[in-house]
């Protein structure tokens, strides 16, 4: 018998086992997918949550009506210790011995990165964060209603990047809709964005970036560019501009920036391992062919060997490569060149529903309503790259009967 065991159900652990239970012709081979949910859930969808846009059902999808039952085995748990020189991952409930291993848990925020960040800071890196923090966004409201204050409802957000766009872009549409719920005039509220980068968006070009800059201060949106977040409190957030330093008052902190790789990576013994872990061009954990590391859990480079950012495209590429590398281990087939990213898709960010900016497949810019669109068309190809139309069908048959 052998043996996989799947770390994590996100983008790229969802793919590699879809992947692996459709085209495992062996009786022989059998899968155990290890996360902390029983559900996967779309992070690309996140931004939405936490404004209450899309409602967290409509978010999250049930792995057990996904999984082949005869082939996989779902255990809900979480993972505390990976062994690789002794082929075992113990969670909180067992031990595991594996074949092989494919590492998915994703990054994790990077929480001394900036004092204060873990104890007063929101974030929406899951589901469950960007519930909380949509409670927490009323609960704000809420208590403003209440306390008759003369000045504005204060939100910032540290991170002017893609999910810090994308999320002030939502947070500019639905917040005076909430407002007025709890009889709260729109104009009561200010939302901050606080950014080192000389521009947003500064994955994009400088192009994009400006345009995405001018939407948001169009709605008086308050940008800081060139600030440094210091330190973060319950109602302040330090800040250094130009060597000067000074305390932003806040009702909601936001945090949308660095994250890190995943503890349990920076924990696991692999021989001669000195800093991040060493990946070989198949992805597989230098020194241990047995053990890929998949997702945003390790950095990637492109073909012009920059930096790629995480995002769900990678993700799947990453998960649909692993699974035929293992397809081929199994069958003893010739195994897949070396991994390569190729940006087949659209990269889009949104600034609300109807606006966005982005970069097509060929390179040519998009903006506003028409890059708005494509972004929504990029939600579908995304489910179907993942599991292709049986999966998609599940997702969106499901969030329209939701909606």
């Amino acid at each position: 018998m052998t043996h996989i065991v799947v770390l994590g159900a996100g983008y790229a652990g969802l793919t590699t086992v879809l992947r692996l239970q459709k085209k495992l012709k062996h009786q022989d081979v059998f899968i155990t997918l290890i996360n902390k949910h029983r559900y996967h859930y779309q992070t690309t969808w996140l931004h939405r949550c936490a404004v209450g846009l899309y409602s967290e059902d409509l978010a999250r999808i049930d792995l057990a009506t996904v999984l082949d039952e005869k082939r996989v085995t779902l255990k809900k748990e979480t993972v505390k210790k990976i062994r690789p020189d002794m082929k075992q991952v113990t969670t909180d409930q067992a031990t595991y011995t594996y074949d092989y291993l494919v590492v998915a848990l994703g990054a994790e925020i990077n929480t001394s990165e900036v004092p204060g960040l873990e104890s007063h800071a929101h974030s929406i890196v899951t589901l469950a964060r960007a519930n909380r923090l949509y409670n927490r966004l009323l609960t704000v409201i809420a208590d403003y209603q209440k306390s008759n204050r003369s000045d504005s409802l204060k939100i910032v957000v540290g991170g002017g990047g893609f999910t810090g766009i994308e999320l002030v872009g939502e947070l500019k549409e639905q917040l005076p809709k909430l407002l007025e719920q709890y009889q709260v005039s729109p104009t009561k509220a200010q939302i901050t964005l606080i950014e080192k980068a000389s521009t947003v968006l500064p994955e994009f070009n400088l192009e994009l970036g400006e345009y995405a800059l001018s939407q948001l201060e169009a709605e008086y949106i308050d940008i800081k560019l060139q600030t440094a977040i210091k330190a973060i409190a319950r109602h302040t957030v330090k800040v250094e501009r130009g060597g000067i330093i000074e305390e932003l008052p806040h009702d909601l902190f936001i945090w949308t920036a660095g994250v890190s790789t995943h503890a349990i990576l920076q924990t696991a013994l692999f021989q001669h391992q000195a800093g991040p872990v060493r990946l070989t061009d198949d992805l597989t954990v230098e020194g241990y062919p047995d053990v890929y590391i998949i997702g945003d859990a390790a950095e990637t480079t492109g073909q012009s060997n920059e930096k790629v950012l995480p995002n769900a495209d990678l993700a799947i590429q990453k998960g649909k490569y692993c699974a035929n590398h293992l397809l081929a281990k199994i069958d003893d087939k010739q195994r897949p060149s070396h991994f390569s990213f190729k940006a087949y898709g659209s990269r889009i960010a949104s600034i609300g529903q109807r606006d966005a900016i982005g970069l097509l497949w060929n390179k040519k810019k998009v903006v506003g309503y028409t890059a708005a669109m494509i972004k929504r068309v990029t939600d579908h190809i995304v489910v179907l790259q993942m599991g292709g139309l049986v999966f998609w069908s599940h997702v969106f048959k499901r969030s329209r009967r939701e909606r």
